[in-house]
């Protein structure tokens, strides 16, 4: 996490890249249902294909949003004309059949989105007696991205990997991928593939643990901790994104993500372990799936490992000097409008914060880890809202392969409740 060592070659790409990101629009809103029952929305989006908009042809599944209830939506795509659908998943398979209540699309729906445009104020009531008009079931979890070529016509969202089995050597998870993901972070959703993927079948008798990387970083970076987790009672997920995006969006994007995965396979609980950067994403989405209802699934144990809670002073240092600004460097500057609201809600989650504090070399400044000062790991409000403090004498990334802290993190998931 050394935010001060800024590659000229870096720089030649961030404005190139925010301008990709930034040329997408925004098309969002609110969705309600006349059937009052707790059951999952899921509201589609549709790209208008074809010359004339009321024949079926003429449309084609651009994305799906997953919401626990009534709620806010929202999708980034490429300028083109939409329309927005929606349906009550009743019996909670993301799949449409012909007896759920659904919402057409109509005029009142449909928008050309002009390149960088936001239209995030449109209103979705699902009527209790509206059907689709098709016979055959709609299976939606089995939408897949695309060729580049072809996805970059549709949204962005649908390149996201949801429950993908992969394995840490995949060259995805190569650092050079994972340097994408902070200096072209549009490129690395394609090349990356941001998602969560699952390290072996999907398990119904194991608890999952969702590993959440860092700045620069890659699921490869989890490689000890993984290989010593107890196999027998767990099973490990990681969590990949490019981490020069707004954190934000990050949590938002991880949001979504579990929410489908969650109902796709209807787990009731899993863990969350996250070093470094990744803490700060992990508290908003966990904010953001509590107040989402969550799906039914407890969290009963969040482990943060070296995470700047209070920032980092050379990103604030990139902000004012740098020729480009990298955006994740706005929120991790201390006192960002994104590190004041991961403590303006309290996700309910009980944390515990693990602590580094080896220098690994001559340092005269402030107390560090070689990566983050010991002061921004050790926030106030963070110590105040943990369950423990632990500290460890290991640098920024010796940290994750350390036998004691594999030791000290599966005891306690072995103490989860």
């Amino acid at each position: 996490m050394l935010l001060a060592a800024v590659p000229a070659c870096g720089m030649l790409h961030v404005k190139e890249q925010q301008a990709k990101i930034d040329a997408t629009c925004t098309i969002g809103g609110q969705v309600e249902a006349e059937r009052r029952q707790a059951a999952p929305i899921i509201v589609v989006l549709g790209r208008q294909v074809g010359a004339d908009p009321q024949k079926r042809e003429s449309w084609q599944i651009a994305d799906h949003f997953v919401l626990e209830g009534p709620g806010a939506w929202r999708f980034s795509v490429s300028a083109g004309t939409y329309g927005v659908a929606a349906f009550q998943d009743l019996n909670e398979d993301l799949k449409l059949q012909p007896g759920e209540p659904f919402l057409h699309v109509d005029q009142d729906r449909m928008l050309t989105c002009k390149p960088g445009e936001r239209r995030t104020d449109l209103a979705l009531r699902i009527p209790a007696e509206g059907r689709s008009g098709v016979a055959e079931t709609i299976d939606i979890s089995a939408l897949q991205a695309r060729s580049y070529g072809e996805q970059i016509d549709l949204s962005l969202s649908q390149v996201t990997v949801v429950g993908d089995i992969a394995n840490l050597s995949d060259p995805r998870f190569d650092a050079a991928v994972a340097e994408d993901g902070l200096w072209r972070p549009f490129d690395f959703l394609f090349k990356g593939g941001p998602g969560i993927y699952f390290l072996g079948a999907y398990d119904s008798t194991k608890i999952p643990v969702l590993f959440v990387h860092g700045i620069n970083g890659t699921p490869q970076n989890f490689t000890k901790l993984i290989e010593r987790l107890d196999r027998r009672r767990f099973q490990p997920w990681v969590y990949y994104y490019p981490s020069g995006a707004q954190l934000s969006k990050v949590a938002d994007h991880l949001t979504q993500t579990m929410r489908k995965l969650q109902l796709q396979y209807g787990f009731t609980s899993f863990a969350v372990v996250a070093h470094s950067m990744g803490g700060l994403v992990s508290r908003g989405f966990l904010q953001r799936y509590r107040e989402g209802g969550g799906g039914g699934a407890a969290v009963p144990l969040f482990v943060s490992i070296s995470s700047p809670w209070g920032g980092h002073k050379a990103a604030e240092t990139g902000v004012k000097t740098a020729p480009a600004v990298v955006r994740v460097w706005i929120d991790m500057s201390p006192g960002s409008e994104y590190l004041s609201s991961l403590y303006a809600r309290d996700p309910g989650v009980p944390h515990y914060l693990l602590f580094t504090f080896r220098q690994g070399g001559v340092s005269l400044g402030e107390a560090n880890d070689g990566a983050v000062t010991v002061a921004s790991q050790l926030r106030a409000e963070a110590q105040q809202g943990a369950v423990r403090i632990e500290g460890f004498n290991e640098t920024h990334m010796s940290v994750l392969e350390s036998v004691a802290v594999s030791e000290r993190l599966n005891a306690l998931l072995a103490g989860m409740r």
